[in-house]
């Protein structure tokens, strides 16, 4: 799952009770991964976001409140955040473009390209697969360990 922390002290104290959590389960010595979830609001300036967040409320007619903490500045903004994140223990992110057309193209043109600058994203895939990317084991396979008993 995810984790939504409001800050960079809350996400201190939620990577600390799962890893608590961990130990007590036996399970100390494996990897933990543990992802932050962000709705963003990403535009050329903190104004101009916050202005098209404030415009997005007026449509709904209230404000937005949503199960994930919200991010409305810039593509550089959102990468300091992620850093101090990372630095409190999250592992990863997922970044939710609060509206796809204005805020992906965002994700993907300024924050990627930041956070690359800064040496935090990569530039290559290293793996081919999902787990190879998280640096996890592949699975015993159940069915050629029931082959085998079956000969």
């Amino acid at each position: 799952g995810y984790v939504t922390p409001r800050d960079a002290a809350h996400a201190r104290a939620i990577v600390a009770e799962i890893r608590a959590e961990q130990q007590s389960a036996g399970r100390a010595g494996e990897t933990l991964h543990v992802f932050g979830d962000l709705l963003v609001l990403l535009d050329d300036s903190r104004g101009e976001a916050e202005a098209r967040r404030a415009r997005l409320d007026a449509l709904a007619g209230e404000p937005y409140t949503g199960d994930a903490p919200i991010f409305t500045g810039t593509a550089a903004q959102l990468a300091d955040l992620l850093e101090e994140l990372a630095g409190a223990g999250l592992t990863g992110f997922r970044l939710r473009p609060a509206v796809a057309g204005h805020d992906l193209p965002r994700i993907s043109r300024d924050l990627v390209p930041e956070l690359q600058r800064r040496g935090r994203f990569r530039t290559a895939y290293e793996a081919d697969t999902l787990r190879g990317l998280l640096g996890l084991a592949r699975p015993a396979n159940r069915y050629a360990a029931a082959a085998a008993t079956a000969v």
